[in-house]
């Protein structure tokens, strides 16, 4: 009896203790769905798993697995499906992380905390099973629990296997504006020159609000002949807090856009969380209403200028980028003294020949 009633609370602890990872990978794909992260899942958040967004396949696929465990007592099947998803978990998440270290080159939080959450859940598993795999050894049909395990192992080696097939062949990072935010609803001036006017900046960068009467004052006169980006560096992390904003003014209101960044500029010295009502009332006398971007559209322009920063080797703020795609020149220009009016429009002239 003493036996038994060990037996009975340790079997209970060590079924709470597997629930942890699969209750943490779970919520962590909820998180992840929800937009609840940093800026290292930007990237991340981009990729397709043949055209399922990571996070809402990762809701489904551990909403299963959490079924399969609940009902793991009752039916035979969930027991013996539970070992298999995982291991299949398992070889996606090694293809995801994969992809973190050696094509995006920075980490995900929730991404790698959904990883270590499906390989615990993998480890407790297997060393729950231990004893009972044990016993069928030690007794009299030692040759058929050795069958038995061979070919549990080759399922789960190949449900290992299979994820990661899946994952590769199936990932996939659309072009991060395709969805619905076009290139050139983020662009000014004329869109279709070859020449290209990139003006970048932080919100927070004391050398960028210096720099910044010059780089509105070149922008006016750049736009006449050349495309113009305004992209976000977001140098200081309270930039973040600007971005949404900024990106809705720049896709909706152009015509009045370089009156409404002054109207931000002045707010970010105020305060660096806005909220909405915060930036509606910045923008009130200029006679504008704030309206939201959806969450992926917001996603893509981050995305924009985070491709834009690597493509020009962007090292700080303040910075501008001249290019034109017909000559394949490129001029950049650094720092407070470097960037004025006149010198932009000189590297302007400079890459497109005019």
């Amino acid at each position: 009896m003493e036996t038994t009633a060990a037996a009975g609370p340790g079997r209970s602890v060590r079924r709470y203790l597997i629930a942890v990872p699969f209750a943490a990978a779970w919520a962590l794909s909820v998180m992840s769905w929800l937009g609840i992260c940093s800026d290292g899942c930007e990237d991340t958040q981009l990729y397709r798993i043949f055209g399922v967004p990571l996070s809402l396949l990762g809701v489904g696929y551990f909403t299963l697995c959490g079924l399969a465990f609940l009902t793991r007592n009752r039916n035979r099947f969930s027991g013996f499906l539970i070992p298999v998803l995982l291991s299949g978990a398992l070889g996606s998440e090694f293809v995801l992380v994969w992809i973190q270290k050696y094509v995006i080159g920075r980490w995900c939080p929730l991404c790698v905390g959904i990883a270590l959450s499906v390989a615990t859940a993998c480890v407790l598993i297997a060393l729950e099973r231990l004893p009972g795999v044990a016993i069928l050894l030690r007794g009299g049909e030692r040759d058929l629990a050795m069958k038995r395990l061979a070919g549990k192992t080759v399922l789960i080696l190949f449900a290992f296997l299979a994820g990661m097939g899946v994952t590769a062949t199936g990932l996939k990072k659309p072009d991060a504006l395709a969805a619905g935010l076009p290139v050139t609803s983020l662009a000014f001036g004329e869109e279709g020159s070859s020449t290209e006017v990139y003006l970048i900046t932080d919100w927070f960068c004391p050398a960028c609000r210096a720099a910044e009467p010059e780089i509105l004052k070149a922008a006016r006169k750049a736009m006449r002949q050349a495309k113009v980006v305004f992209v976000d560096y977001p140098v200081h992390p309270e930039t973040f807090n600007f971005i949404p904003y900024n990106l809705s003014f720049i896709v909706r209101e152009k015509a009045k856009y370089l009156e409404i960044r002054e109207a931000m500029a002045t707010l970010a010295r105020k305060t660096k969380e806005p909220t909405p009502e915060d930036v509606q009332a910045a923008v009130s006398p200029l006679g504008v209403k704030y309206v939201p971007l959806n969450y992926a559209d917001v996603m893509a322009g981050m995305q924009y200028f985070s491709t834009l920063l690597k493509k020009f080797k962007v090292p700080g703020t303040p910075a501008v980028a001249v290019f034109d795609s017909r000559t394949g020149k490129t001029k950049t220009l650094y720092g407070i003294s470097d960037i004025t009016s006149d010198n932009i429009l000189k590297a302007v002239a400079e890459v497109s020949g005019k």
